[in-house]
């Protein structure tokens, strides 16, 4: 991440077109918000392990706060859910396996008594004696020396505060809690790692003034945490755009809709606020509740989320992405899905080849409408374009950009563009706009393909000219085409 009066763009990182903060000028280019294409639901209920809570529902609702991890050793990924709470002080996970991200399996792990039986893949940190708390947010750190921290979890416990606490592990099966100070935190944490900061990241629940909001708190060694500082919360514009999404939504009879109805209770906050570094971003999935009532029996509210992306260079100052729109919006009814009204976003990108997988909570319902299935919530997932957040793109009419002056690490320049039914031409221009020799536009080569990977050519020649040359600017052009990335090799 360069900082403006001095960029530079390291090897293999990624520039995306969140904002315009590396941009001089753009001309006839539009800025547009690509959804994931959803694939369904991942991970089911498992219908031996229901339990009825005091609301006539299961308990055990699978729901996540993480992404699938890759065990190097194992050769495996592996995957926690929320599974069969049985009080505050009794909190586990399940524990899933795949070898392929799509098909998950269910190992008995021996560890912990359900129903009568060890024979589950219930997976908990250990508190003390006799209280147990759920494993959340997990990540892998390969770099950590002592192989019994490979594994790194955020959890959440209700006694003597409501706070967030950390576990380690081995192999994500054996878990015990880490020895930092617990956070003070409503519940909702998220759990990152910047491998390229060596930096961890929390987010915690915080009050705002319209309701849930979120603080980042950071450790370099994941023993003493920096003060959570807020960094997320809904605001006036939002409270103005909701009523007219939640109005939007009670017309739908398309769209599952909400037990209650207060139109003067009607407002958004942000239930979930997930952060986590992308190439040379950070990127936030605001799981944006909108609330239409407080519930017959009084507990919380009834409403349906929404998931908006948002992206930010130092994590503290957020840019939300497409005017707001959703990232991932509710399923209509008679599809089979599960995000029908409720869901919780993703921790974090997953990549696979040439594709970010997403795996996210999604609901039927809040609030236990007259008529409900029992089978009411899934592990979903979703999948975009390597990079496919955002795009810049033109039309027959023709677009360009012009960077800021950078210096770079590498020898080649590559472009992630769908311009299979267009063309994409580089220019490379000195610190003052003037053409460098070589790398002009009549030098420049189209590019006329759909990849995520495309290499940059002027005729013959395929490589930058000499770094220490001085700093350049890109002028990228574009005919019926649209542009996702660049970076270097």
């Amino acid at each position: 991440m360069g900082s403006d009066s001095n960029r530079k763009f390291a090897r293999l990182e990624r520039q995306l077109f969140f904002d315009d903060d590396d941009i001089a000028r753009i001309d006839g280019l539009e800025r547009s918000l690509h959804q994931p294409n959803k694939k369904g639901a991942v991970i089911r209920a498992d219908p031996n392990m229901e339990v009825i809570g005091s609301d006539g529902a299961p308990i055990y609702r699978p729901q996540t706060r993480t992404a699938p991890v890759w065990d190097p050793e194992a050769e495996l990924w592996k995957f926690w859910t929320i599974g069969a709470k049985l009080d505050w002080n009794q909190g586990r996970s399940s524990y899933h396996e795949s070898r392929d991200g799509l098909h998950w399996y269910q190992p008995s792990i021996g560890q912990l008594e359900f129903q009568g039986s060890r024979d589950n893949n219930h997976v908990a940190i250990p508190l003390d004696e006799t209280r147990t708390s759920e494993v959340l947010g997990v990540i892998y750190d390969a770099g950590d020396p002592d192989p019994n921290r490979r594994f790194k979890a955020i959890s959440f416990i209700m006694e003597p505060d409501l706070s967030i606490i950390f576990g380690v592990s081995p192999d994500g099966i054996n878990w015990k809690k880490h020895d930092a100070p617990a956070i003070l935190s409503g519940d909702e944490p998220n759990f990152s790692f910047d491998a390229a900061d060596h930096r961890y990241i929390a987010t915690v629940k915080v009050r705002g003034k319209w309701g849930r909001s979120h603080a980042v708190t950071t450790s370099q060694d994941f023993d003493e945490w920096s003060e959570p500082e807020l960094v997320f919360q809904a605001d006036d514009e939002d409270q103005e755009l909701a009523r007219a999404v939640i109005a939007r939504r009670l017309a739908n009879p398309a769209l599952q809709q909400t037990v209650v109805n207060h139109p003067e209770e009607h407002g958004v906050d942000v239930y979930n606020f997930s952060i986590s570094r992308y190439e040379s971003r950070y990127i936030g999935f605001a799981s944006m509740f909108h609330h239409v009532g407080r519930s017959v029996d009084g507990r919380n509210h009834d409403g349906f989320h929404h998931v908006q992306l948002a992206s930010s260079r130092d994590m503290y100052t957020w840019e939300r992405q497409g005017n707001r729109r959703p990232f991932i919006d509710s399923s209509p009814l008679g599809g089979g899905a599960y995000d029908t009204l409720q869901m919780l976003g993703p921790s974090s990108p997953v990549r696979r080849d040439d594709e970010l997988w997403f795996y996210y909570t999604g609901v039927k319902f809040r609030r236990l409408p007259p008529k409900w299935d029992p089978d009411y919530a899934a592990i979903c997932l979703a999948v975009l374009r390597r990079d496919g957040f955002v795009s810049l793109g033109a039309g027959e009419e023709g677009g360009s950009l012009v960077t800021e002056p950078f210096s770079w690490e590498g020898e080649r320049l590559y472009l992630n563009a769908v311009a299979d039914d267009g063309a994409v031409t580089v220019e490379l221009l000195d610190v003052d706009s003037r053409p460098v020799p070589g790398y002009g536009a009549e030098d420049a080569t189209s590019l006329r393909a759909d990849t995520v990977r495309q290499p940059v050519a002027w005729g013959e020649n395929s490589r930058m000219p000499d770094p220490a040359s001085g700093p350049v600017r890109l002028r990228i052009n574009l005919t019926n085409a649209e542009l996702y990335s660049y970076w270097f090799e």
